[in-house]
């Protein structure tokens, strides 16, 4: 069997991966029924990824300096906000705040001299993340020291004539932890600042007021206390602190707008009278100790009043927002309470409940917020957020739906129903409607029927109910009506309330009427309804058209459609304009790529998964590929088995082998079937080969073929590998020629390889394969190949011919071979010019190398110009070796020797010896030493004995040992030849052992 044969260890490669196609052209939608009004959120979920600091770290007694552009900002302070993001980070991109410039210029100044910067602000206001931007943005150089609280910072005190700190930050989150006797104090800062370091610090203003305070107040003179309020508060004096305001001013908010990340996106629509930094820095830790209080009261819960949140975050969820009727709570409540476990819990009472969840945290926020109206509650919006974004989050309760119903007013029922349309709770829709279109208003009328219809009811009990709105002119209810109509049959009049809805501007009728005469064959009315529909803006219409157009094969016009679509929203136009940009290198198709797979498309995240991998990048690779994989990609899985195999995890590699080959991925397939064989599983090997033969893949046909050889079954490799040859893979035409030859079968195998060798690409994996099967052992077949191959008039295949046979110990007939070759192949020549040399034909070698040489080979080169150089041809020789000497460290020290004897060119020698030293290897460094030890020249043979001894030559050691010990330097002498020795010289053992006989004898004397 030839190696040549066995699958690889990984068959699939970047750019062997199909390109993604784009939409397929789909059967037409279902009519659509509309309802009014209503707002969906679009949440994307996303990991957390930890970014830990690298570079050069300098330890002290207190921690390690960081490097700053490594620095883990939520190790350093930072709040972590909400995942989510683009990138799944643990923090959203960074928004400018208004007193970036001046944190940044105090912040530069203190670096060129030492100093003490201090930001100061209300909790989660965003100082500590302010003060490690503009640290990272104007420091990017520095180390950074984080001390642990309360630590003792005098350590870091500097005393006249030590080091001046260089390019080190001390960073000091929550100051006042710092502050006291054996903290910062005012005579260490001053000792700090004037060594070079930069102090840089955050305070909160309540404790920065609370110091004040302190200081003024506490009686007792000396009192501990006091004197740690009053050290801080001379501490405080020494700086002018930046205040970093918790509401963001209309410029900040501005750029939180612009910023393309969806967690500030949702804090810029929500943070209502709360800060952007609040909202996401606060809510986490608020989501986080509303659910930890969901446990026993003897164990430190708080099971009411996490009842209570709950029913207010879920009241909240289905539409009743604004303030909550503290009783309306108390009524609700319950069920989650008996959810968490009821009175098994001991729950606290209600005055208690309501005191811990009104509690006022961080500041300004609270899980349950006063309400405007007396003895009314509402929930910290985050909360209500979170869990709607949450996709592990139970349903709200049918009950609480109900009891949101009974509360109701005419204000919020509308809303309380549109949140059950958009969540499909199309019964409590309907009752939500229902009073109100009893009453007889349009949009309740148009709605209550929608709600009827989705839930699949007697469409002859909406019909009435709608026809006298769409005959008084509702779009929506004439959309709604066509529908119902087209759901009994009555297609025509359907067609004609479509068409007054789509006359008064109603895309969704457009597009309607689009599908309605598309599935009557009337392709040109179908298109022009499709054209006003996505004219409207309407998303799927414009998608819809541009996939129309792309089938069609009018890229030019559907390319504009394609981009609409994305900017309309819609995520398979994302991803084919995203694709199609990339196509053409415009950089702005990876951010729509990244929209589209941020919105679960997985082909989108499979292709941004291979932009991270052709860029080095296979952290975020495996993100994408994850992404991609987990939601069903095929193509992702086998990318990201490839990529777990090639860093060692090739069991898990494994496993997403084969959820790709379950999906019918053929490489995945041959993929699996190498690591099933590499772990001794042959038969489910040869089923994944055989699946994926099946499949179409004519390499593992292949690599199935070798498998049924490797176990004997020679009939069976042979019917597979026949197929693999007949799908034209050079492969298993190949191990199938092998194996023919093998059993004698020579007059079978010769007419295959004559028609692999038409094909360029058969004729390469030829030589390779005759490489591999003489390095296996099989020489005749390698012979046997390339003989059928050179007489067909192959010229490479004669050399390797002749290399073959010279191998083999026959240098007649690789003169032979050779000779063929030689006029056009150089290394034939080459060879055949140095088979004649030893021969003693020196002018048939000569003519031989010079062919050579005049094509460029380089030892071809050096050989004739040793011959010109015996015959006194030294200018000739002199121009062979110039263009040479540049790259070839042996041309130029030939090349130094001859313009050494020229007169004057001493200097132009010694330039050449120079490349020859810098660029040479120890071999050439020890053919310099052998060269000038000929000549009896010792200086120079030392010089270059020692430069190849020195790069590890171990005959250099040995010379060199000895060259030492005749000028009598015998310690030295002794050094070189016991490396010679430690490299496996036996020929060092006797001189070294002789040299320290002397050297004992002498001492002894």
């Amino acid at each position: 069997m030839s190696s040549a044969a066995r699958p690889a260890a990984e068959l699939s490669l970047p750019g062997d991966t199909p390109a993604h196609p784009l939409p397929r052209y789909v059967a037409g939608p279902a009519h659509l029924l509309a309802v009014t009004g209503g707002v969906a959120a679009h949440y994307v979920a996303g990991g957390i990824h930890h970014h830990y600091a690298t570079g050069a770290v300098e330890a002290t007694a207190l921690g390690n300096w960081q490097p700053v552009t490594g620095a883990d900002l939520l190790g350093l302070g930072v709040h972590r906000a909400r995942a989510g993001g683009s990138d799944g980070s643990a923090l959203p991109p960074y928004v400018l705040r208004d007193v970036d410039g001046q944190v940044r210029d105090e912040v530069r100044a203190a670096a060129a001299s030492g100093g003490f910067v201090l930001l100061t602000g209300d909790s989660t206001a965003g100082k500590s993340r302010t003060a490690l931007e503009a640290v990272r943005a104007v420091l990017p150089g520095h180390l950074l020291l984080a001390p642990p609280r309360d630590a003792d910072l005098r350590p870091l005190g500097r005393a006249a004539g030590e080091p001046a700190y260089d390019r080190h930050v001390l960073w000091l989150d929550d100051l006042e932890r710092y502050l006291g006797p054996a903290g910062l104090e005012p005579s260490l800062l001053t000792s700090l600042t004037g060594a070079g370091l930069v102090v840089l610090a955050t305070l909160r203003d309540e404790r920065y007021d609370t110091l004040r305070e302190v200081a003024d107040e506490v009686s007792g003179e000396g009192g501990p206390s006091r004197m740690t309020a009053e050290t801080g508060l001379r501490v405080l004096n020494m700086v002018e602190p930046i205040v970093v305001r918790r509401l963001w001013s209309d410029a900040e908010l501005v750029r939180v707008a612009q910023a393309d990340d969806s967690r500030l996106n949702e804090a810029h629509a929500h943070h209502g009278t709360h800060g952007i930094a609040e909202y996401l820095a606060a809510g986490p830790e608020l989501l986080a100790e509303w659910r930890r209080a969901a446990r026993a009261t003897a164990k430190g819960g708080h099971p009411r009043g996490a009842a209570l949140v709950a029913a207010a975050v879920d009241l909240a969820r289905v539409g009743l927002i604004g303030d909550l009727p503290v009783a309306l709570l108390q009524e609700v409540h319950h069920g989650y309470l008996r959810a968490l476990g009821g009175a098994a819990l001991r729950p606290e009472p209600y005055t208690e409940a309501f005191a811990w969840a009104s509690q006022v945290r961080y500041g300004v926020a609270s899980l349950l917020m006063e309400g405007e109206e007396e003895s009314t509650k509402r929930p910290f919006d985050y909360l209500v957020d979170s869990v709607a974004r949450d996709p592990e989050a139970s349903d709200v309760p049918d009950s609480v739906w109900l009891a949101a119903l009974k509360h109701a007013d005419d204000g919020t029922r509308p809303l309380i129903a549109q949140v059950a349309s958009f969540s499909e709770q199309w019964a409590i829709a309907e009752q939500a409607w229902r009073p109100l279109a009893e009453a007889g208003v349009e949009e309740a009328v148009i709605n209550y029927t929608s709600a009827q219809l989705f839930q699949r009811l007697d469409p002859s009990e909406v019909e009435p109910l709608l026809r006298p709105v769409a005959e008084a002119g509702s779009a929506v209810a004439q959309l709604n009506l066509a529908a119902v109509l087209k759901m009994r049959g009555a297609d025509e009049e359907a067609e004609r309330w479509w068409l007054m809805a789509a006359q008064a501007g109603l895309v969704l009728a457009s597009f309607n009427l689009y599908a309605h005469y598309r599935n009557k064959g009337e392709e040109e009315n179908a298109e022009t309804w499709l054209r006003r529909a996505a004219e409207g803006g309407y998303a799927a219409a414009i998608t819809t058209l541009a996939t129309l157009l792309h089938t069609r094969g009018d890229e030019a016009e559907a390319e504009p459609w394609w981009q609409a679509g994305a900017m309309a929203g819609d995520t398979e136009a994302m991803y084919a304009h995203g694709h199609l940009l990339r196509l053409r290198g415009d950089g702005q198709g990876e951010l729509w790529l990244r929209r589209a797979a941020e919105r679960g498309h997985d082909r989108a995240a499979e292709i941004l998964g291979r932009v991270a991998d052709e860029r080095g990048d296979l952290s975020e690779a495996e993100k994408w590929w994850r992404l991609a994989a987990e939601a069903g990609d095929t193509e992702a899985a086998n990318q990201l088995g490839v990529l777990l195999s090639r860093r060692g995890e090739r069991a898990e590699g494994a496993i997403w082998y084969a959820k790709a080959a379950e999906g019918g991925h053929q490489v995945a397939m041959s993929n699996l079937a190498v690591w099933l064989s590499d772990e001794g599983d042959v038969e489910g090997a040869k089923e994944w080969y055989r699946r994926a033969g099946e499949a179409g893949s004519a390499e593992a046909l292949n690599n199935l073929g070798v498998l049924f050889r490797m176990e004997g079954d020679l009939a069976e490799a042979e019917a597979v590998l026949r197929r693999a040859a007949d799908a034209d893979d050079a492969k298993g035409c190949l191990n199938l020629i092998d194996l023919l030859i093998c059993d004698g079968r020579v007059q079978e195998a010769k007419p295959l390889l004559l028609g692999l060798l038409h094909d360029p690409d058969g004729a390469e994996e030829t030589i390779t394969f005759v490489e591999l099967t003489r390095r296996a052992g099989r020489p005749q077949v390698a012979r046997t190949i390339l003989h059928w191959a050179a007489e067909a008039g192959r010229l490479d295949a004669a050399h390797n011919l002749g290399t073959h046979y010279y191998l083999e110990g026959m240098p007649e007939e690789a003169e032979h071979w050779w000779r063929r070759s030689a006029p056009t192949v150089a290394v034939s020549a080459y060879n055949l010019g140095t088979l004649l040399s030893r021969r003693g034909d020196a002018e048939g070698a000569a003519s031989w190398w010079r062919k050579a040489a005049d094509e460029g080979h380089q030892q071809a080169i050096l050989r004739l110009v040793e011959q010109l150089i015996d015959s006194g041809e030294t200018g000739e020789a002199e121009q062979r070796l110039r263009p040479l000497a540049g790259e070839l460290p042996e041309a130029a020290f030939v090349l130094g020797l001859l313009l050494f004897d020229k007169p004057g060119g001493h200097v132009e020698a010694e330039y050449w010896w120079q490349q020859v030293e810098e660029h040479g290897d120890a071999d050439t460094a020890f053919g310099c030493a052998s060269y000038f030890a000929e000549r009896d020249d010792e200086e120079k043979t030392e010089f270059w004995c020692r430069k190849a001894a020195e790069a590890g030559h171990p005959r250099a050691a040995l010379n060199l040992g000895a060259l030492l010990a005749g000028r009598g330097r015998l310690t030295e002498a002794e050094a070189w030849l016991a490396e010679a020795v430690r490299r496996g010289l036996e020929d060092a053992v006797q001189p070294l052992t002789r040299i320290r006989e002397i050297l004992a004898s002498r001492r002894g004397t």
